[in-house]
């Protein structure tokens, strides 16, 4: 395991120095050495952090293809996979007990948001990025899938319509994907959306950038005058189409990567938008930077403009999205609890965590 670490490290290392090129990274064969790392090293920790370890391999893997070439998504799959190995020594979960992150937190003990989070992963003596007792119920909830014969693709039922999944996706991994969105909705959760005073209102024009699944338009749908959902991934793509098809005028679907510049695949909001919107939900992957960047115009000219934008993906997103937002007149807060970067080192070795939700308000003032 020593030697594939090793390896590892040389490679992230070189990526991010820029001396391998992202187009370069055997992404298929780091895949398979991890795996078979796993493996071999089953039997050192015990079943249930085995599925845990395995669970997250195969989690962050089902997400990047042998052909991605997007330099901070490669590097940030890099660590992960690190994480994977690490996470096969029982050292790591010796972490994951009240008394050293009551340590960590020392400072923070009589914040009932932190102190229900190590009550958490005491008892569980494992990080997840929720760690709430609410989560184990929903993953318990039963779910049933069904097959379009149409289309041959899976859907769940959800608020009177289809939520379709990719078409590579099996029951299994849609009925799991579909109870852990559930759990992040929960207005317990710190992923919640919904945030009092910073919600969708009547009529509204939204624009849902990375919007996955859909869930987020699927919940304010029948309020909202207006939806626009930015989506880079195509077998996503596919699936929205299905789950909004009989939406077509109130229902825009776009393709693209929200950045700080328009150019191939990339885009940004001010080159999309050019009227009036009223909001915007960011969830995309630790780029929220970048494509509020690209959205300055819209963030200045906007008059009743609101928003939330996911800022957990990152350690330093909280501060700087919520000090962007202020720049341009917003008023900010955050979602209630905190959420674990489980994917990460520093959610073990510095029991880390973070904000899941900048939300920003920007409302005329009347004279």
């Amino acid at each position: 395991m020593d030697k594939t670490k090793e390896l590892l490290m040389k490679i992230r290392t070189a990526a991010a120095e820029g001396k391998l090129p992202t187009e370069n990274i055997p992404i298929a064969d780091i895949k398979q050495c991890v795996s078979a790392e796993i493996e071999v090293y089953r039997n050192t920790v015990t079943e249930s952090q085995y599925l845990s370890i395995l669970e997250s391999y195969e989690r962050v893997s089902a997400d990047i293809t042998e052909e991605e070439c997007e330099k901070p998504k490669v590097i940030l799959w890099l660590d992960a996979m690190l994480l994977c190995l690490d996470m096969l020594s029982d050292a790591i979960y010796t972490l994951a007990n009240r008394e050293y992150w009551e340590y960590k937190h020392r400072h923070h003990l009589q914040d009932p948001q932190i102190q229900e989070i190590i009550n958490y992963i005491d008892k569980k003596h494992r990080v997840s990025l929720l760690n709430y007792g609410f989560v184990d119920d929903y993953m318990k909830q039963p779910v049933e899938s069904y097959l379009d014969e149409d289309c041959q693709m899976l859907y769940i039922p959800y608020k009177g319509r289809r939520m379709y999944f990719p078409r590579s996706w099996d029951e299994e991994r849609s009925i799991q994907y579909f109870r852990s969105l559930l759990a992040e909705q929960d207005v317990r959760s710190p992923h919640c959306y919904r945030h009092n005073g910073y919600g969708v209102k009547e009529g509204d024009v939204v624009v849902d950038v990375g919007a996955a699944e859909g869930i987020f338009t699927l919940d304010i749908i029948d309020i909202a005058g207006k939806v626009y959902l930015l989506e880079a991934d195509k077998e996503w793509l596919e699936a929205l189409r299905q789950t909004f098809q009989k939406d077509g005028e109130k229902v825009q679907i776009i393709y693209g990567f929200a950045d700080c510049i328009a150019e191939g695949d990339r885009v940004t909001l001010n080159s999309l938008f050019t009227k009036e919107i009223n909001y915007i939900k960011m969830d995309i992957e630790g780029y929220e930077k970048a494509a509020l960047q690209g959205a300055d115009r819209l963030l200045t000219d906007c008059e009743n403009l609101r928003c939330a934008i996911c800022a957990y993906h990152c350690r330093e997103d909280e501060e700087w999205i919520r000090n962007y937002l202020q720049r341009y007149g917003f008023v900010t807060d955050v979602s209630e609890g905190y959420m674990c970067p489980d994917w990460t080192v520093e959610a073990y070795l510095e029991a880390e965590l973070r904000r899941g939700i900048v939300f920003g308000k920007k409302e005329k003032k009347h004279d």
